[in-house]
């Protein structure tokens, strides 16, 4: 049985400790993700996941019980990795987020010979597109990773980064030409 977040930020904010540890449990997976985005390393975004709940737990008084915790913890997450990538000055990010890499069973490993090329030409794709979005400047990465990877509208997003609908806007639209063009000079973008 899930708790909702309404009795999780009660609890959190009672201090008490089991409410602590469901809130870890139940978002775990999503901040864990929404790290590796930024780090592409599970030893960074492990850190980083610890990092947050350090924050969460430090801030969660502060916490406004009428408006959604997703939006609240999203922005705790993005700040600090954010904040992870200006201190190491080495921007990385990645549309690779595996949160399972064990493959128990082995027929799902051996390729299909018919689907070889195709998926060659995939991950060759995949990783020109990751290159080219590591490439974007900070604010625009930031923004084309969550309207794209996260899926997020353009208020969630303005919610999140604290800047306007239509700065939001603009940041995509850029991030969305720099992309094109470095995909266009590598020869992945048709005219």
């Amino acid at each position: 049985m899930e708790i909702c977040d309404e009795k999780l930020v009660d609890l959190c904010k009672s201090k008490d400790m089991k409410g602590f540890e469901l809130l870890y449990s139940k978002y775990e997976k999503y901040i864990y993700s929404l790290c590796y985005y930024y780090t592409n390393s599970k030893e960074d975004s492990l850190d980083l996941l610890q990092e947050i709940y350090i924050k969460i737990y430090k801030s969660i008084n502060s916490f406004d019980t009428s408006k959604s915790l997703l939006p609240w913890l999203k922005r705790i997450t993005i700040n600090t990795c954010l904040n992870y990538i200006r201190d190491k000055k080495n921007p990385t990010a990645s549309l690779n987020v595996s949160l399972n890499d064990k493959t128990t069973d082995y027929q799902e490993i051996i390729p299909d010979p018919n689907t070889v090329e195709k998926e060659i030409d995939f991950l060759s794709t995949k990783q020109l597109l990751k290159k080219s979005i590591e490439g974007l400047p900070d604010e625009m990465k930031s923004v084309v990773i969550l309207r794209h990877v996260e899926d997020m509208s353009y208020q969630a997003i303005s919610d999140v980064l604290s800047l306007p609908v239509g700065t939001v806007k603009t940041y995509l639209f850029r991030g969305r030409r720099l992309l094109k063009e470095s995909l266009k000079k590598q020869g992945v973008w048709e005219v």
